[in-house]
């Protein structure tokens, strides 16, 4: 009798501290947002202290966007995606962003006349049964239009893109330049708008050879042949040190890469683990992936035709650069390709397009 009435206790009293470190601030911070809003546009965001390059990706579109209110004429919040748990703050890397719970926000809010509601691509199913759930929010609305966030091509497999129609517009925008086509519009069944959201070179302080260790920085993807490869590059090369990016902030991983020589990304290809490295002056090695990669960076030294070759060459292609004119010449030439590719006011202008519904294909 006593055990089950300690276990009541155990119970209200957590869900007492998740009202107090959640719900109260959540209603608290939904204050920002003006009795009167009549356009809002809502960015969901995991609930989540996850480290990807997913969220810094919705986090620069959410403050591009504040910063373009004079375009679109809306308030601009991050929120929580439904049915994931209350998160206040990102706290691995500097931001001051505050996450609100849908429910507050809306409940906050009157009748709208227009929600732009920015949906990840993975999340897209479970947004649509939320939406399927909340007729009475969607009869508040006069206006509904849900973009999809299309960072990752693989991710929006199974996940019914169309679907979303049946509740309001429905758009698509793309964060890599090699999906950005009409096949891919043609797939999703929606207009889609290149946006290619990026960070370029400017943010960044490339450090020289002589600066750099040797240190090879490796990403915590999952890969059937990462222990191969690393127990290789550890056998033949006994004195450069590896290490497998886990549990950093972003400020500690900047200082890290500034500091290394090498990159070598077991993910997409064209990610963060591949172009940070280069705008900090590494040479960074990846395998082509043409889901992300353009034909161009075929011509790269460092990206290799499959898996084979790269366990056949890596170990002396990190040999043979390792000399201070060869690995500035290699470390250029990705450079500059990247740099033309992630352009950071084009990446702006393409936003400012999507809101004033200049769709790339339409």
């Amino acid at each position: 009798m006593f055990s089950a009435a300690k276990l009541y206790c155990r119970r209200i009293l957590g869900r007492l501290r998740r009202t107090i470190k959640y719900h109260i601030p959540h209603r608290f911070l939904a204050r920002r947002i003006p009795l009167q809003t009549e356009r809002l546009i809502i960015f969901l965001t995991p609930g989540y202290q996850v480290r990807s390059g997913g969220v810094m990706a919705i986090t620069a579109m959410y403050e591009e966007s504040r910063a373009m209110r004079e375009l679109h004429g809306s308030e601009v919040v991050l929120c929580t995606i439904p049915g994931q748990p209350l998160l206040l703050k990102y706290t691995w890397f500097e931001n001051r962003n505050y996450l609100l719970s849908l429910e507050a926000v809306f409940r906050r809010c009157g009748p709208l006349d227009y929600l732009l509601l920015h949906i990840p691509e993975y999340v897209v199913n479970q947004v649509s049964e939320w939406l399927s759930n909340s007729t009475a929010l969607l009869q508040k609305v006069k206006e509904l239009h849900l973009n999809v966030m299309l960072f990752n091509i693989d991710c929006v497999q199974g996940q019914n893109v169309r679907a979303l129609t049946r509740f309001g517009k429905v758009t698509c925008t793309t964060a890599h330049e090699a999906y950005s086509d009409l096949a891919t519009r043609e797939a999703v069944g929606v207009p889609l708008h290149r946006l290619l959201i990026c960070k370029g070179p400017e943010f960044y302080s490339p450090t020289t050879y002589q600066d750099k260790e040797p240190l090879l920085i490796v990403s915590p993807d999952p890969h059937p042949l990462k222990e191969l490869v690393l127990q290789k590059i550890a056998k033949e090369l006994p004195e450069l040190r590896i290490q497998i990016i886990r549990d950093l902030s972003y400020e500690d991983y900047t200082s890290l890469i500034r500091r290394a020589k090498w990159s070598l990304t077991f993910g997409e290809g064209m990610d963060g683990f591949f172009v940070e490295p280069v705008f900090s002056g590494g040479v960074s090695f990846a395998v082509f992936n043409e889901r992300f990669f353009t034909p161009s960076f075929t011509k790269l030294e460092t990206v290799y035709p499959s898996w084979t070759d790269l366990i056949d060459s890596l170990v002396e292609d990190l040999q043979r650069l390792d000399e201070p004119t060869i690995y500035n010449r290699c470390w250029r030439q990705a450079h500059d390709l990247l740099s033309d590719h992630l352009d950071t006011e084009r990446f702006r202008e393409n936003l400012r397009m999507f809101y004033r519904g200049e769709y790339t294909f339409r």
